[in-house]
């Protein structure tokens, strides 16, 4: 009988492992199929163009990977509360592979949630859970469209990394207590490490383990057991806020985060759970609505319902899995952005983690019904709801395919969402269809009226058809509505209208205006340009000078603050540093014609003719319709004895238009 028994043992040895192989292989190949197509997917525009498109140059190159600890994740360090090392991390190291291209960013979103559902798997069978319904539950959520935005939006990444070393560090810690390997301790450290630094929430994972020590396991604590992990918990947070502390120094203000926000986020929590089980409505950019909030109430209740009847006497797993649900939920709810009631006031995958709770409960009740149930049985059950999420989640992530489609979603959802009118109506203006960006902008002014943006961008439009009595009146309404947030970016809304000011010869109204702006953003070297141009227009080359040293003590390699010098500079007949400067703004841009054309002015004062002849010709060949240029050179060349040049640039002026006046 021995032989007997020790062969049918190797037999289930053999055959579990063969399951095991069945289940990852799954795992992997389904939702790699069903999400394979975001590598041809373009960024969205919202978030990720300015994580890493505006800031390739310190993306792009791994040398820089120590500024990831020293950057908010915008990498501007501009009063943003986000603090995502590994994220950065992460997309430094696909730019390795892929430079600025979208695709390596959405198939390194995919692998990493593949990941995350190969960990899954492992957890939900380490923690009890019998490894088939671990499987199903795991595919479930690798397939769910209430995560297709984590897989298909770019900016999702923190949050799958959150999850995935989470769920790492979390089983290290009981391998650690099955087998009392200090591998694993070591093993603890570096993912829980990995995990601190991925997003904030991980605040919780030290609480959230010990509780299920403490109440699933019925484990006591030995605190000379748990000192190695409390140490490794305590520095890991302690570096971590000294870096964040170092990096994120600007205050939140009680609207955006505190009690209120998360009062006002409430909702996102019976939304989220009724997504999950009911894919309903689901959004680019999601607001609250009452259908959502209702089906999900109605969900919570009926799914707490089974589970008392169910779990009668055997709840600590339950009431575990609840906490998990609910203390992953939590932080991010204390956090309400600014544009919450123009924009989003959600997002799918900020339940990418908090849901594992749920699936927590539901794999215990599902282990206390297999005992009825057969396997095959639960996926005969299992396979057309799998079928029907994996299609719903296929036509769901295309939205993410193209700016436009994201923002239609958006707007298909909520025709009120004025934040997503304006910004496909940039797309379209982007892409030349100029009168679908203007009705674009009019919906999203429509939708709400006091938001500055599309107003802005109406102005922008219109300078750009060369209408600037448009123009001047809808940046001026930007800047109007801007200033009734006290809070708001308003340096743009003062540079574009100063920019208008100017351009419609009303110098000084934009002295005016820019000095209003210099009085809140002293540093900003565009309002010190535009005011330094308004000086010069009104003669005060003097205090041009001084304007345009402060944009060029900000930002020392713009050719046009040194070219707009040298112009003031000339004026005042300051020739060398005129001719340095101008020398500068070649060096910085060598086909930069304007400046060719005043050196070529000021070699003339310092009777250089022939070198000025040379810079006009420069002048010319960069813009073969500048009438100036000619007429110069006509008198350059006069200087020089060679009248018949000279008669002939002077004659293509006229022919161009040019009467002689500077």
């Amino acid at each position: 009988m021995k032989p007997n028994r020790k062969n049918k043992q190797t037999e289930n040895i053999k055959a579990s492992k063969s399951s095991l192989k069945v289940f990852l292989l799954f795992l992997v190949l389904v939702p790699l199929v069903l999400y394979f197509r975001v590598a041809n997917f373009e960024f969205s525009t919202l978030d990720d163009t300015n994580i890493i498109v505006a800031h390739y140059n310190v993306i792009g190159d791994i040398k820089n990977i120590s500024q990831a600890f020293t950057h908010d994740a915008f990498m501007d360090n501009m009063g943003v509360q986000f603090y995502r090392p590994m994220q950065t991390i992460s997309f430094m190291l696909d730019a390795q592979l892929g430079g600025k291209e979208a695709w390596i960013y959405h198939l390194s979103n995919l692998i990493w949630h593949i990941l995350v559902v190969i960990a899954l798997f492992f957890f939900l069978n380490i923690i009890g859970i019998k490894k088939e319904i671990s499987f199903l539950l795991a595919l479930f959520f690798s397939i769910n469209p209430l995560f297709a935005n984590a897989v298909a939006w770019v900016p999702a990444r923190g949050d799958i990394l959150l999850c995935f070393f989470s769920l790492l560090s979390f089983m290290t810690f009981l391998e650690y207590f099955s087998t009392r390997k200090t591998i694993y301790i070591l093993l603890h450290a570096i993912v829980f490490l990995l995990a601190v630094f991925s997003k904030e929430t991980v605040v919780l994972l030290p609480i959230i383990i010990l509780s299920y020590l403490y109440f699933v396991e019925k484990k006591k604590f030995i605190l000379r057991n748990i000192i190695p992990f409390v140490a490794i918990w305590c520095l890991s947070f302690i570096l971590f806020y000294c870096l964040r502390r170092f990096v994120l120094n600007a205050s939140m203000f009680s609207e955006y985060f505190g009690i209120i926000p998360f009062i006002k986020n409430l909702p996102s929590i019976p939304i989220t759970f009724g997504k999950f089980f009911f894919p309903y409505n689901l959004s680019t950019m999601p607001f609250f609505d009452n259908t959502a909030l209702i089906l999900g109430t109605v969900l919570i209740i009926i799914f707490s319902v089974i589970t008392i009847k169910v779990t009668t006497g055997e709840r600590r797993i339950v009431i575990y899995g609840a906490i998990w649900f609910l203390a992953f939920s939590f932080p991010p709810m204390f956090l309400r952005s600014y544009i919450s009631d123009i924009g989003y006031e959600y997002f799918d995958y900020r339940a990418y983690l908090p849901i594992i709770g749920i699936l927590i409960i539901s794999g215990f009740l599902i282990n206390k019904l297999s005992a009825s149930v057969s396997f095959k049985k639960m996926l005969v059950f299992s396979i057309p709801i799998l079928l029907v999420y994996s299609i719903t989640a296929f036509f769901h992530s295309a939205v993410y395919a193209d700016p436009i489609s994201f923002f239609t979603s958006a707007i298909k959802v909520n025709p009120q969402n004025s934040m997503a009118f304006n910004s496909r109506g940039c797309m379209y203006l982007d892409n030349g269809r100029t009168n679908e960006a203007i009705a674009d902008f009019d919906n999203s002014i429509k939708a709400c009226t006091t938001y500055s943006v599309p107003y802005n961008n109406k102005g922008l439009l219109y300078r750009s058809l060369g209408d600037h009595k448009r123009a001047e009146y809808y940046l001026s309404l930007a800047l109007y509505y801007d200033t009734l947030y006290p809070k708001a970016n308003q340096e743009f809304a003062y540079i574009n209208l100063s920019s208008e000011k100017l351009s419609l010869k009303k110098y000084e109204e934009a002295i005016v205006l820019v000095k209003k702006g210099i009085e809140k953003y002293s540093d900003d070297r565009s309002l010190h340009n535009n005011l330094g141009l308004a000086y010069y227009y009104t003669g005060k080359f003097d205090s041009a000078v001084v304007e345009y040293n402060k944009a060029i003590q900000s930002e020392s390699n713009s050719f046009i603050y040194y070219n707009n010098r040298g112009k003031s500079e000339f004026r005042l007949n300051h020739y060398p540093d005129a001719m340095s400067d101008f020398n500068k703004a070649l060096e910085l841009k060598p086909d930069f014609s304007d400046a060719y054309f005043y050196r070529g002015l000021t070699k003339m004062n310092l009777n250089k003719f022939e070198e000025a002849i040379s810079d006009f010709n420069m002048r010319i060949n960069l813009d073969s319709r500048s009438g100036e240029a000619y007429h110069f050179r006509g008198i350059a060349y006069s200087k020089i004895n060679k009248q018949k040049e000279a008669r002939d640039n002077m004659n293509k002026a006229i022919e161009l238009g040019y009467n002689g006046k500077d």
